[in-house]
């Protein structure tokens, strides 16, 4: 059985096992997600990686996660690391190509440059293990340099390159992971009685304490082996096997400073103990792996009895670690009493047989030091409330007085700015540094409410803010790279409203401007479809924001045409980290109510809408979705487009519960998209804020907030889809298999189709695709004259919905649960 579909048409229910079907050429051609390849420069800023982003990273293996890292179980890497499929490099200079065709399957994690700029090193993760390759971009050719599967659980990132360029040191994992995982088996008869045993704990478990299962499961996945990777010879083993948090090479590539976790005493450990690094005992060793000096040994991995003489004698805490930038192998770290609101900083040199001395002092709490070069140097201080402050010293003379930077304090709401930085003469990532003096920002400037980015040079001595250079209309342009020492050459990635993005290298002194990619349109059949932004101004004045898409053949005089009027709740996360501006090229997928405007409709993608949550249920939403709509509908009648008996509102996940409850509620709509939705409540008995509102303290809320159970309200159709895999907490395919029921006893017009390779997100594209055509014909269904539906004598028995007849006395189970 491919799918299964269930109808319910003027009161003939029919089922069956379809075969897949896909929409048009048009509307399937927008599952291809329009992602241009991430550019990432070399030091030399000759050569750009570029890196095209996978569709569906990490294989759909379901994430793990443990102290609140979210990990593949299968390879231990982190799941939120960007996985790349595809890598081809691009010469700035000459505009030479080089495709990458040769590397084995497998998606591509942690890509970095050598300092040298010949080699990018990166991760394979395959479905089995992650292994460390190199590109060598000379040879054009990629190389595997180790057979060793990587450890990426615990660490960041799970290599570094030498900084001499020499070879790499990498966490390499010690246990075999397993998931414990086998196919389901379907229950036959044959299979006997299901028994399942309950927990005896409560759902609801509390993840940021360190219970025994996961002191278990952290054992086996955190340990690691460190390595030395040269480029050319074979790899050798640094140390014995230990629960590495963190490593970083010295800049003359001869020491090594280490993190280790002390698991004798993780028993109470929580996320934010993991996340600082509390248990990490940190040490200097040698390149063969032998201690060279103990820097630090936090209280929580100490007995009892050494907690106590610790008390007494040295009541410190120790923090920040870095080598020092612009010398071989120094470390400084901040160090203050735990009475203490300030912080000094300490350093000490190979081959660290001395005391540690006194570096510089400092008032306030140091977050970081940002090294630049032997002229100029950042501490940032930590403020409180995540406010920071930047101050400039310089690393020879760190004794004199440190200058306080304006670097981001006149920033404006929603401004962004970031330090450009490079690599320095040894190889190591610093801040860049021209003239001793001028640092240089990239970032978006905001104009009334649209982002400009733009390029500046910062003046340490004389704390001013110069402007380079700001993108300008009708284009939407950023900087990615400086080309030169000055910041007078650099690389762009340029967009507009019609033409997609591309990559652009800008010369401001001779005033050339030489493109460097030249993707096409990725959705040609999108060109000539006008949109706009459109605002509807609810209540108190709150405003729903949302992008109007009108077919290229629409014209008021012929009449007005149907409307698809679409929820985005994903969208409101991700909205607001994309740059706002009238010249963004516009971001497509076949998710939301775009797809349509290809069959003659015009399409509303509202952006805000709020759902279901802590802050928002009960009446209070009901009426702001009631009102909201009404405006929307109200709106679009008035403008002379929409036609007011052919509207229909579609969403999925919470914004598909937002669509019931208006169809519950109001007659606004012709027929209604539900996908992956949550309307028995009393299925997710954890939704509001955990078990301290959890069903059975408070059942009312949660049958008041209920779509079912206002179900017979429903006048219009339903259209119902699934993804059978759903596992998401609360989303299961029984939220809408009972939704169907319901509307099938009730004798309301529904559809339900259930995708069996598709979780929440519907990442499977035999299954997206027909998805996108159960849609469109179910909207032609109501924009277009209704056909006559015929049942279907061949459905097979257990998947067919009948109606009981007034003479039958039968009793069926009730569909509420």
């Amino acid at each position: 059985m491919l799918f299964v579909s269930a109808c319910i048409l003027s009161n003939v229910v029919y089922a069956d096992a379809s075969s897949y079907k896909q929409p048009s050429p048009e509307i399937a051609e927008l599952i291809q997600q329009h992602s241009v390849p991430e550019a990432l420069v070399n030091a030399k800023g000759s050569w750009m990686a570029l890196l095209e982003l996978a569709e569906h990273a990490g294989y759909n293996t379901p994430a793990n996660t443990l102290l609140g890292v979210q990990y593949n179980p299968v390879t231990s890497l982190h799941s939120d690391a960007p996985r790349y499929s595809g890598l081809s490099f691009k010469h700035i200079d000459t505009g030479a190509l080089i495709r990458v065709t040769n590397i084995p399957q497998g998606q591509i994690v942690y890509p970095a440059w050598s300092a040298n700029g010949r080699y990018l090193s990166f991760v394979l993760e395959t479905k089995t293990s992650a292994h460390l390759w190199v590109y060598d971009i000379k040879q054009r050719k990629p190389v595997g340099l180790s057979n060793f599967p990587l450890n990426g659980f615990v660490v960041a990132k799970p290599y570094e390159w030498l900084a001499d360029g020499s070879g790499l040191i990498a966490n390499v994992r010690v246990n075999s992971l397993k998931t414990h995982s086998s196919p389901k088996q379907p229950i036959t008869e044959s299979n006997g009685p299901l028994v399942v045993n309950s927990m005896a704990q409560p759902a609801l478990e509390q993840d940021s304490v360190f219970n025994a299962k996961k002191h278990a499961q952290f054992m086996a996945l955190a340990l690691g082996q460190l390595y030395k990777i040269p480029l050319k010879g074979k790899e050798v083993p640094i140390g014995q096997p230990a629960y590495f948090s963190e490593f970083s090479s010295s800049p003359d590539a001869t020491n090594l400073l280490v993190a280790m976790m002390d698991v004798q005493n993780l028993s109470q450990m929580t996320e934010q103990d993991f996340e600082q690094q509390n248990y990490s005992v940190w040490q200097i060793w040698g390149m063969r792996g032998a201690p060279l000096y103990e820097v630090y040994r936090p209280q929580q991995t100490l007995s009892e009895q050494a907690l106590l003489a610790q008390t007494i004698s040295d009541p410190t805490v120790k923090s920040r670690f870095q080598w020092r930038a612009d010398k071989g192998a120094t470390l400084v770290w901040a160090q203050s009493d735990i009475a203490s609101e300030s912080d000094s900083l300490y350093s000490i040199s190979a081959p660290f047989r001395r005391e540690p001395r006194l570096y510089a002092e400092v008032d306030g709490r140091v977050l970081e030091i940002i090294w630049g070069d032997n002229q100029l140097a950042l501490i940032v201080i930590d403020l409180g409330n995540g406010k920071k402050e930047y101050r400039a010293f310089s690393p020879l003379t760190p004794e004199r007085v440190q200058i306080r930077l304006n670097l981001f304090d006149d920033m404006a709401t929603n401004e962004r700015r970031e330090l450009v930085m490079t690599k320095n003469d040894l190889g190591v990532p610093v801040v860049k540094v021209a003239g001793g003096r001028y640092l240089f920002i990239k970032g978006n400037k905001h104009n009334e409410g649209v982002d400009v980015p733009f390029l500046a040079r910062f003046d340490t001595r004389g704390n001013l803010l110069t402007f380079i250079w700001q993108s300008s209309a009708p284009y939407f342009e950023q900087v990615i790279a400086l080309l030169s020492n000055d910041g007078m050459q650099f690389v762009t990635r340029k967009e507009s409203k019609d033409n997609p993005t591309n990559y652009f290298s800008r010369n401001l002194t001779f005033d050339v401007v030489e493109q460097l990619t030249k993707y096409p349109h990725p959705y040609p059949s999108m060109q000539g479809i006008r949109k706009e932004e459109m605002q509807f101004v609810v209540g108190g004045g709150e405003k729903i924001k949302g992008d109007f898409y009108l077919p290229n053949r629409f014209d008021p005089s012929l009449g007005r045409i149907p409307v698809v009027i679409w929820l985005n709740h994903d969208a409101v996360k991700t909205s607001s980290q994309r740059e706002k501006s009238p010249y963004l090229f516009p971001e497509l997928n076949a998710m939301n109510g775009v797809p349509f405007v290809h069959e003659g409709y015009a399409v509303l993608n509202v952006q805000n809408m709020p759902v279901l949550s802590d802050l928002h249920q009960g009446e209070q939403l009901d009426k702001y979705l009631r009102d909201a709509a009404k405006v929307i509908v109200d709106t679009l009648v008035s403008q002379g487009i929409a036609d007011k008996d052919k509207i229909a509102i579609g969403g999925q996940g919470l914004a598909a519960t937002n669509v019931l409850k208006l169809l519950t509620q109001t007659e606004l709509f012709v027929t209604g998209i539900a996908r992956s939705g949550l309307y028995n409540l009393t299925l997710a008995p954890f939704i509001f804020d955990g078990d301290e509102h959890s069903m059975w303290l408070d059942k009312s809320k949660y049958l008041l907030n209920s779509p079912l159970f206002s179900a017979h309200n429903i006048r219009s159709s339903v259209l119902l889809v699934h993804g059978y895999q759903d596992r998401m907490e609360g989303r299961f395919p029984i939220q809408s298999e009972r939704m169907f029921s319901a509307l099938n006893d009730l004798g309301k017009t529904a559809r339900l189709v259930l995708l069996p390779h598709s979780d929440h997100r519907f990442s499977n594209e035999q299954d997206l695709l027909h998805m996108l055509y159960e849609q469109q014909q179910w909207l032609k269904l109501h924009f277009d004259p209704l056909p006559e539906i015929e049942t279907d004598e061949s459905v097979p028995e257990h998947l067919r919905f009948e109606p009981v007849s007034e003479e039958a006395q039968l009793e069926y189970p009730s569909p509420w649960g």
